[in-house]
């Protein structure tokens, strides 16, 4: 972002620019790509552990980085990406449990029940400025 700044200095009735590059600690577009293909990387749909847990448990290490790293300043900048780990943990179910294979609402509301019972299951559950399922 580039900021114009207008100074107004008492000595001179002049007007004078200067140029001020402010920026915006959040995460950018490359970096939500680069997530986005390590978590195509990770094949989280085809994960073949027996529960949510297990998908926790190797998932929750690689969250933490995450929040830790690229959501130190603006935590809300990581919703997209997390909406998107919901959409991969939802595939996940509708290749897991078959009363979710023709109803794709079915199981984003299991989601949003296991959400609720297990709030801190997963890593980015744990907090209010990430408050999505998908």
């Amino acid at each position: 972002m580039i900021f114009w700044v207008i100074l107004f200095s008492q000595e001179q009735p002049i007007l004078r620019k200067k140029l001020f590059l402010g920026y915006d600690c959040a995460i950018s577009i490359s970096s939500r790509k680069r997530i986005a293909d390590k978590l195509e990387e990770l094949k989280v749909s085809k994960l073949s552990f027996k529960s949510i847990v297990g998908i926790a448990q190797y998932l929750n290490p690689i969250i933490r980085g995450w929040v830790y790293y690229y959501g130190k300043f603006k935590m809300y900048k990581l919703t997209k990406v997390f909406m998107l780990l919901s959409k991969r943990l939802v595939w996940w179910a509708r290749k897991r449990y078959k009363r979710y294979k023709t109803s794709i609402r079915k199981a984003y509301k299991w989601l949003e029940n296991v959400r609720k019972q297990y709030p801190t299951l997963f890593y980015h559950w744990n907090f209010s400025q990430i408050n999505i399922i998908a």
